[in-house]
Protein backbone atom coordinates (compact mmCIF):
# COMPACT_ATOMS: atom_id res chain seq x y z
CA UNK A 1 0.00 0.00 0.00
CA UNK A 2 1.43 3.75 -1.18
CA UNK A 3 1.14 6.81 -0.01
CA UNK A 4 -1.45 7.89 -2.44
CA UNK A 5 -4.32 6.16 -0.96
CA UNK A 6 -7.43 7.32 0.52
CA UNK A 7 -7.17 7.76 4.02
CA UNK A 8 -10.45 7.26 6.37
CA UNK A 9 -11.11 8.06 9.83
CA UNK A 10 -13.20 6.97 12.45
CA UNK A 11 -13.13 8.76 15.93
CA UNK A 12 -14.73 7.91 19.27
CA UNK A 13 -15.74 10.56 21.84
CA UNK A 14 -17.24 9.87 25.32
CA UNK A 15 -19.41 13.29 26.51
CA UNK A 16 -21.11 13.14 29.78
CA UNK A 17 -22.58 16.69 29.26
CA UNK A 18 -19.77 18.56 30.43
CA UNK A 19 -16.91 19.87 28.37
CA UNK A 20 -13.15 19.45 29.93
CA UNK A 21 -9.93 20.53 28.86
CA UNK A 22 -9.04 17.28 27.04
CA UNK A 23 -12.27 17.34 24.42
CA UNK A 24 -11.14 20.85 23.97
CA UNK A 25 -7.34 19.62 23.45
CA UNK A 26 -7.92 16.52 21.52
CA UNK A 27 -10.52 18.13 18.85
CA UNK A 28 -7.82 21.01 18.75
CA UNK A 29 -5.74 18.81 17.74
CA UNK A 30 -8.30 16.85 15.23
CA UNK A 31 -8.82 20.44 13.49
CA UNK A 32 -4.74 20.80 12.96
CA UNK A 33 -4.57 17.50 10.92
CA UNK A 34 -8.30 17.27 9.35
CA UNK A 35 -6.73 17.51 6.04
CA UNK A 36 -5.29 14.06 6.68
CA UNK A 37 -8.45 12.43 6.29
CA UNK A 38 -9.69 12.37 2.22
CA UNK A 39 -11.94 9.56 2.65
CA UNK A 40 -14.81 8.21 4.70
CA UNK A 41 -15.63 9.59 8.20
CA UNK A 42 -17.02 7.94 11.12
CA UNK A 43 -17.46 9.81 13.80
CA UNK A 44 -19.36 8.17 16.98
CA UNK A 45 -20.25 10.50 20.25
CA UNK A 46 -21.66 8.19 23.14
CA UNK A 47 -23.62 10.02 25.56
CA UNK A 48 -25.53 8.88 28.58
CA UNK A 49 -28.47 11.00 28.24
CA UNK A 50 -29.82 13.56 26.25
CA UNK A 51 -27.12 16.35 26.91
CA UNK A 52 -26.99 19.64 24.80
CA UNK A 53 -24.38 18.83 22.36
CA UNK A 54 -23.70 22.09 21.19
CA UNK A 55 -20.75 22.92 22.76
CA UNK A 56 -18.98 20.07 21.74
CA UNK A 57 -20.20 20.80 18.22
CA UNK A 58 -18.65 24.17 18.71
CA UNK A 59 -15.87 22.56 18.72
CA UNK A 60 -15.97 20.29 15.55
CA UNK A 61 -17.62 22.73 12.53
CA UNK A 62 -19.24 21.14 10.01
CA UNK A 63 -18.32 17.66 11.35
CA UNK A 64 -21.15 15.12 10.87
CA UNK A 65 -20.78 12.56 13.38
CA UNK A 66 -23.71 10.11 15.06
CA UNK A 67 -24.76 9.83 18.40
CA UNK A 68 -24.53 6.73 20.11
CA UNK A 69 -25.66 5.10 23.68
CA UNK A 70 -22.34 4.58 25.77
CA UNK A 71 -22.44 1.44 27.72
CA UNK A 72 -20.74 1.98 30.79
CA UNK A 73 -18.72 -2.16 30.70
CA UNK A 74 -17.48 -1.90 27.06
CA UNK A 75 -16.86 2.10 26.49
CA UNK A 76 -15.50 2.16 22.81
CA UNK A 77 -14.95 -1.24 22.16
CA UNK A 78 -18.79 -1.47 22.27
CA UNK A 79 -18.76 0.58 18.89
CA UNK A 80 -15.39 -0.83 17.18
CA UNK A 81 -16.18 -3.23 14.96
CA UNK A 82 -19.69 -1.30 13.63
CA UNK A 83 -17.18 1.59 13.03
CA UNK A 84 -14.59 -0.20 10.55
CA UNK A 85 -17.47 -1.77 9.04
CA UNK A 86 -18.70 1.51 7.59
CA UNK A 87 -15.29 2.08 6.15
CA UNK A 88 -13.76 0.82 3.04
CA UNK A 89 -10.53 0.82 1.04
CA UNK A 90 -7.20 2.87 1.45
CA UNK A 91 -6.17 2.81 4.80
CA UNK A 92 -8.12 4.25 8.19
CA UNK A 93 -7.12 5.91 11.21
CA UNK A 94 -8.48 5.10 14.61
CA UNK A 95 -8.64 7.60 17.32
CA UNK A 96 -10.74 8.98 20.39
CA UNK A 97 -10.27 12.00 22.71
CA UNK A 98 -8.34 10.55 24.96
CA UNK A 99 -8.09 11.23 28.70
CA UNK A 100 -11.64 12.87 28.54
CA UNK A 101 -12.70 11.01 31.94
CA UNK A 102 -9.01 11.79 33.85
CA UNK A 103 -8.04 14.64 35.59
CA UNK A 104 -5.22 17.07 34.25
CA UNK A 105 -2.11 15.74 33.78
CA UNK A 106 0.91 17.26 32.71
CA UNK A 107 2.72 13.47 31.07
CA UNK A 108 -1.21 12.98 29.70
CA UNK A 109 -1.41 16.55 27.57
CA UNK A 110 2.06 15.35 26.63
CA UNK A 111 0.77 11.85 25.46
CA UNK A 112 -1.99 13.74 23.64
CA UNK A 113 0.00 15.52 21.24
CA UNK A 114 2.40 13.19 20.51
CA UNK A 115 -0.57 10.81 20.09
CA UNK A 116 -1.92 13.21 17.11
CA UNK A 117 1.64 14.68 15.89
CA UNK A 118 3.32 11.56 15.75
CA UNK A 119 0.80 9.91 13.67
CA UNK A 120 -0.92 12.34 11.48
CA UNK A 121 2.00 14.27 11.04
CA UNK A 122 3.80 12.27 8.73
CA UNK A 123 1.21 9.50 7.91
CA UNK A 124 3.02 5.95 7.40
CA UNK A 125 3.02 4.44 3.95
CA UNK A 126 1.82 0.87 5.11
CA UNK A 127 3.26 -0.91 2.19
CA UNK A 128 2.27 -4.44 3.36
CA UNK A 129 2.43 -4.10 6.66
CA UNK A 130 -1.41 -3.92 8.48
CA UNK A 131 -1.01 -1.59 11.34
CA UNK A 132 1.59 1.22 12.25
CA UNK A 133 1.51 3.19 15.47
CA UNK A 134 3.11 5.14 18.08
CA UNK A 135 3.18 4.29 22.12
CA UNK A 136 3.52 0.41 21.15
CA UNK A 137 4.34 -1.87 24.46
CA UNK A 138 5.85 -5.03 22.68
CA UNK A 139 4.72 -7.56 25.61
CA UNK A 140 1.37 -8.48 27.23
CA UNK A 141 0.34 -6.80 29.76
CA UNK A 142 -2.18 -8.89 31.61
CA UNK A 143 -5.36 -8.53 32.66
CA UNK A 144 -5.92 -6.10 30.62
CA UNK A 145 -4.39 -6.58 27.31
CA UNK A 146 -2.77 -10.06 27.36
CA UNK A 147 -2.08 -9.87 23.86
CA UNK A 148 1.98 -9.89 22.51
CA UNK A 149 1.62 -6.33 21.81
CA UNK A 150 -0.53 -3.04 22.33
CA UNK A 151 -0.41 0.54 20.98
CA UNK A 152 -1.14 2.35 24.11
CA UNK A 153 -3.62 4.95 23.85
CA UNK A 154 -5.27 3.42 20.90
CA UNK A 155 -4.28 5.57 18.03
CA UNK A 156 -3.30 3.82 14.89
CA UNK A 157 -3.46 3.37 10.94
CA UNK A 158 -4.78 0.07 9.12
CA UNK A 159 -4.96 -1.34 5.64
CA UNK A 160 -8.75 -1.04 5.81
CA UNK A 161 -9.82 -4.13 3.26
CA UNK A 162 -7.05 -6.44 4.86
CA UNK A 163 -7.97 -5.56 8.58
CA UNK A 164 -11.91 -6.12 7.60
CA UNK A 165 -10.77 -9.67 6.18
CA UNK A 166 -9.59 -10.93 9.47
CA UNK A 167 -12.38 -9.83 11.64
CA UNK A 168 -13.85 -12.98 12.88
CA UNK A 169 -16.39 -13.33 15.58
CA UNK A 170 -15.21 -10.42 18.19
CA UNK A 171 -16.43 -9.62 21.78
CA UNK A 172 -16.82 -6.34 22.51
CA UNK A 173 -14.97 -5.05 26.03
CA UNK A 174 -13.40 -1.88 27.61
CA UNK A 175 -10.08 -2.91 25.94
CA UNK A 176 -10.90 -4.12 22.93
CA UNK A 177 -9.76 -0.85 21.13
CA UNK A 178 -5.99 -1.51 22.13
CA UNK A 179 -6.40 -5.18 22.05
CA UNK A 180 -7.72 -5.33 18.39
CA UNK A 181 -4.47 -4.97 16.08
CA UNK A 182 -3.01 -8.28 17.92
CA UNK A 183 -6.15 -9.66 17.77
CA UNK A 184 -5.63 -9.27 13.64
CA UNK A 185 -1.94 -9.50 13.61
CA UNK A 186 1.48 -10.42 14.21
CA UNK A 187 4.32 -8.39 15.26
CA UNK A 188 5.88 -8.49 12.07
CA UNK A 189 2.77 -7.50 10.35
CA UNK A 190 3.19 -3.95 11.90
CA UNK A 191 5.26 -0.76 12.17
CA UNK A 192 6.18 0.16 15.58
CA UNK A 193 7.04 3.56 16.04
CA UNK A 194 8.47 6.01 18.43
CA UNK A 195 8.23 5.59 21.03
CA UNK A 196 8.02 1.72 22.11
CA UNK A 197 8.87 -0.54 24.92
CA UNK A 198 9.12 -4.18 25.89
CA UNK A 199 8.44 -2.52 29.12
CA UNK A 200 4.91 -1.55 30.68
CA UNK A 201 5.98 2.11 31.04
CA UNK A 202 3.31 4.59 32.06
CA UNK A 203 2.76 7.49 29.47
CA UNK A 204 0.46 9.37 31.89
CA UNK A 205 3.66 10.75 33.59
CA UNK A 206 5.44 13.32 32.54
CA UNK A 207 8.42 11.65 33.97
CA UNK A 208 8.00 8.94 31.42
CA UNK A 209 8.38 11.32 28.64
CA UNK A 210 11.46 12.52 30.09
CA UNK A 211 13.05 9.74 30.13
CA UNK A 212 11.92 8.68 26.37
Amino acid sequence: MGANVQKNLIYYIYYNGIINHYHKLNLQYLRKYWSVFDGQIVIKIAVDSDYDLSYLIDLMPGYQFEVVKNDPKTGEGAHLIDSINQVSDGMTFYAHCKGVSRPLMDGLDTWVKHLYESNLGSVPVLGEKLFSGTCAKILPCAPYVPQDFHYSGSFYWFNTNEVKKRIGLIEPDKYLTERFPAMIAKKDECFFNWPYSDKNVNFYLNETWKRL
